[in-house]
């Protein structure tokens, strides 16, 4: 049996496109936001919303790039961090945010992406 998987817990904020916090992608899994968990598996970034049936994948392939914050898609965290996944899929350009409760939790989070993300 392999090592366990990275996961944890985090609340989904939201898919932004072409970088309008107003306007939001809206495929299924992406549209609902709420507190969840998260997971690394088939070289995909899994969150599953709490009280859901559907969860949200992003292939690691299609990340470019990892950026902090403490606002995304019109939702403020109260100032706390806000890890921004941006990435592509079919020519738009997206940004998925990811509220934490702690820099260390949320610092984490953006380093097993960007690790994953260049092993493939």
């Amino acid at each position: 049996m392999s090592e366990r998987e990275p996961s944890g817990s985090a609340q989904y904020l939201g898919t932004e496109v072409a970088g309008k916090w107003w306007k939001r992608y809206r495929a299924p899994g992406f549209s609902a936001r709420g507190n969840g968990t998260y997971r690394f598996e088939d070289r995909e970034l899994r969150f599953h919303r709490a009280l859901t049936k559907h969860g949200t994948r992003i292939p690691l392939g299609l990340v470019t790039g990892v950026s902090f914050g403490t606002r995304h898609a019109g939702t403020w965290n109260a100032g706390k961090p806000i890890v921004k996944v941006a990435w592509e899929l079919e020519g738009q350009q997206l940004s998925s945010g990811f509220g934490f409760g702690d820099r260390e939790s949320a610092e984490a989070f953006a380093a097993e992406i960007e690790s994953r993300r260049s092993a493939g």
